[in-house]
Order: C-alpha cells, then sequence, then structure tokens
C-alpha cells in the first residue's frame, strides 16, 4: 500500500475514533436555523439524523445494537492505528498522527482547522505512556479503549449510549 493509499485510508477511519476527543466544534454553531444548532436546524444535535456524531456512532456500534462497547472502540483504534502507521514501524510518530485529518471537513475555515489541529496534536502526548515520542498500538488502543471509553461512559455500565456519545463532546 503506498503513503498516499495509507494516508486517504488513515484520514477516513480517524473519523470514527481518533476524534473522539477534540470536543464541540465552531464549524456549525449552536443557534437553531440555516447550518446551525442543537434545535431544529441542520446542525449537530441528538435530532439531526446526518449529524457527524450520529455517523461516527453508528460507524463503530459494528453490532448495531445501538450501543458502542469497548471492544467495539478498540477494534475501530486498531484499524486507525495501521491506518495511521504509514511506515509500517508499529509505532506512529507526531508526523504520521499530524499527517491524518480528522472529522468531516466542513468548508474551508483555516482558523478551525488550525485550532482542530492543535487539539489533535495535544492528545498525542498523554497516549505516549513510555515517552518514548512515539505511540505504539498498544497504546493507542488502551487509550482509545480504556481512557476515552472511561470518560464517555458515564453511569459505568460498559456501554455507551448515543446521548452519552453526543454528550462527550461530538
Amino acid at each position: 500500500m503506498t503513503l498516499g493509499s495509507k494516508l486517504l485510508t488513515a484520514t477516513a477511519l480517524a473519523a470514527t475514533v481518533v476524534a473522539i476527543a477534540i470536543g464541540p466544534t465552531l464549524a456549525q454553531g449552536w443557534g437553531g436555523g440555516p447550518g446551525g444548532g442543537m434545535g431544529m436546524g441542520m446542525g449537530r444535535g441528538m435530532g439531526n439524523p446526518d449529524a457527524p456524531w450520529r455517523t461516527r456512532f453508528e460507524q463503530i456500534d459494528e453490532n448495531k445494537d445501538g450501543v458502542v462497547t469497548r471492544d467495539e472502540l478498540r477494534g475501530q483504534a486498531t484499524g486507525v492505528f495501521a491506518a495511521m502507521d504509514a511506515d509500517g514501524t508499529g509505532a506512529i510518530s507526531r508526523e504520521e498522527y499530524a499527517a491524518v485529518r480528522m472529522g468531516p471537513q466542513r468548508g474551508n475555515n483555516p482558523v478551525r482547522q488550525a485550532m482542530m489541529q492543535d487539539r489533535k496534536m495535544a492528545r498525542f502526548a498523554p497516549m505516549d505512556t513510555n515517552h518514548d515520542g512515539t505511540v505504539s498500538e498498544a497504546e493507542f488502543v488502551t487509550h482509545h479503549g480504556d481512557v476515552l471509553f472511561a470518560a464517555m461512559d458515564a453511569n459505568r455500565d460498559g456501554r455507551v449510549t448515543p446521548a452519552e456519545f453526543r454528550r462527550h463532546g461530538w
């Protein structure tokens, strides 16, 4: 697989898992009406069937039972890691991590894109638990399957519902 095709694959997969910690975005606004909000508009709210968070949730929910389990999230993280590891070393460098665009890209807003890239890069160091400057597959999967899953599973029942998933900042 070429570097270009790996990056393309990584971009597609990254939208499903890696963007979990991004938090609320500014792309669509929070008000009602065209292009915005959690209410009746075309935004990111619970009632919008086309909201980006809902698409990611459905991709992660492999068995389509309406909840995301730790194993489902780990499985997605494993696939994202494989796609991000462009040079096949078994570890993701900061450069490999930075090269992958995450989440839906809505328009050309350089300020927002820079902000989102900064947020993404801030997540690299916490994943690098042995502080060697790279993130191994084990570190990546553990971070997503344990740390991020625990942050989303508000009631600690081992299942993340759409409301918990959305509340986490999708």
